[in-house]
């Protein structure tokens, strides 16, 4: 075919450069049609690899969660673990120390046994006794032993046999109220004997009971000690019952040191005088004034009148009061 007759061949109106021109048409459409699919496919792929890193995500910081909590965890195991073992060693310390007091109260036990056993083994031996070289006694072991603490029958250890001798280096001067003491077994009679002597005898005697360390004779005598001497400063009254204590007529107190003194159950019934005497921290007791009592110019610092009966008034004038507890019925001036 010549030049010409191809030419006229594509010629826009010919049926072949139509079929060409339909044919590159739908190659077109196609090749978008592809290249629409693949970008879809692409983009598919892209949110595809989203949710996976997403979720990747996610999952990293879950475990980076339970990393955390597991780490917590072990450090409260760490913690607890720590606090156990100081709570052992303490519990190990206590009961160490436990079983050494234990030990050692055993110890004591088996001595204090040991002990009685030989008093006992020495309760019917006559013991003489020597005390400060000038006084004799003799009684039975027994006797001596009738307080186990004190000091006499600690003095026994050393007696063996049927008889024995103890030395005391003491004034022996008292020793025989002692020694009745711990035969008679009575505190009545204690205090009925102890009438005879005088204070100064009975503060005597108390220093002996303490250094024999007999406890119960020690509070007698302490009584029996504030008994006399309240006796003794009681004499302008005269004693009324067993505790109380009435004007004899009428008193003159002035001028006198008073301080600390203890006045109960008191019954003034005449007039009574402590004008410019120093009554600082006295005390009035359940006392009764039934006549006129002056304190005119008198110390009254923190003294104290408690529970006491004023049916006639009480003088003050001029006192010192500072601190006093008074009783109503009071006059100062």
């Amino acid at each position: 075919m010549s030049a010409v007759d191809s030419s006229k061949q594509f010629e826009p109106n010919t049926p072949l450069a139509q079929a060409y021109m339909v044919a590159a048409i739908q190659l077109a459409e196609h090749l978008e049609k592809c290249e629409l699919q693949k970008l879809q496919e692409e983009k598919s792929k892209e949110e595809e690899w989203k949710n996976k890193s997403a979720k990747l995500d996610e999952e990293e910081k879950r475990i980076n969660q339970e990393r955390h909590g597991l780490e917590e965890k072990k450090k409260e195991l760490s913690e607890a673990e720590a606090k156990f073992d100081h709570e052992r060693k303490n519990l190990e310390r206590s009961m160490a120390e436990r079983d050494k007091r234990f030990e050692q109260q055993k110890r004591d036990f088996e001595s204090t046994l040991d002990r009685a056993d030989a008093m006992l083994a020495n309760n019917e031996s006559v013991v003489d006794i020597d005390v400060g070289g000038q006084y004799e006694f003799k009684t039975f072991c027994k006797t001596l032993c009738r307080f186990p603490d004190s000091t006499l029958a600690q003095l026994t250890k050393g007696v063996s046999g049927t008889r024995g001798t103890i030395f005391i280096d003491r004034d022996g001067k008292h020793f025989d109220f002692i020694l009745k003491y711990l035969r008679s077994e009575d505190d009545e009679q204690v205090m009925h004997t102890i009438t005879r002597y005088t204070p100064d005898e009975v503060s005597d005697i108390l220093e002996e009971a303490k250094y024999y360390n007999l406890r119960q004779l020690v509070k007698v005598l302490k009584w029996a000690l504030i008994t006399k001497r309240n006796d003794s400063d009681m004499q302008p009254f005269e004693r009324e019952g067993d505790n109380g204590y009435v004007t004899k007529d009428e008193v003159n107190l002035a001028e006198q040191n008073f301080t600390d003194r203890r006045f109960e159950h008191v019954q003034f019934k005449h007039i009574t005088s402590f004008e410019g005497s120093v009554l600082e921290r006295a005390v009035f007791l359940k006392c009764r004034f039934d006549a006129v009592v002056n304190f005119a110019d008198t110390d009254l610092r923190k003294a104290k009148f408690v529970d006491c009966e004023v049916l006639q008034p009480i003088l003050v004038a001029g006192a010192n009061t500072k601190g006093a507890q008074l009783p109503d019925n009071v006059q100062d001036d």
